[in-house]
């Protein structure tokens, strides 16, 4: 609900009613800027989604890579056990990347 102040007189109104009785430049702007919040509101929602998904993906892939380093799974070479331990180090890295983007302003 907005509070448009009229000198001493307050006038009580919801959105569209006080859209609808503000100048042209202002309805614009009022306008503009509604859209802009449902826009804002639209992105960080997708943003959160697709977190979600990384981080789902990611969580899978730093599991098999632990499974498999610790052999759960059969021996491994020391060469695997590289390439493991990479895949395990920047999955962890990513999935850090991810957790700062979708952090709560």
């Amino acid at each position: 609900m907005a509070h448009i102040g009229i000198d001493s007189f307050e006038l009580e109104e919801t959105g569209e009613e006080a859209i609808k009785s503000l100048p042209q430049s202002g309805k614009q702007s009022a306008v503009v800027s509604r859209k802009r919040e449902t826009d804002n509101r639209r992105n960080q929602s997708d943003i959160r989604k697709m977190a979600h998904d990384f981080r789902a993906s990611l969580n899978i892939i730093i599991g098999y890579a632990e499974l498999l380093l610790d052999e759960v799974l059969g021996k491994i070479n020391e060469e695997q056990r590289r390439s493991l331990s990479d895949i395990l180090k920047y999955s962890k890295r990513m999935l850090h990347m991810v957790n700062d983007i979708d952090k709560p302003s």
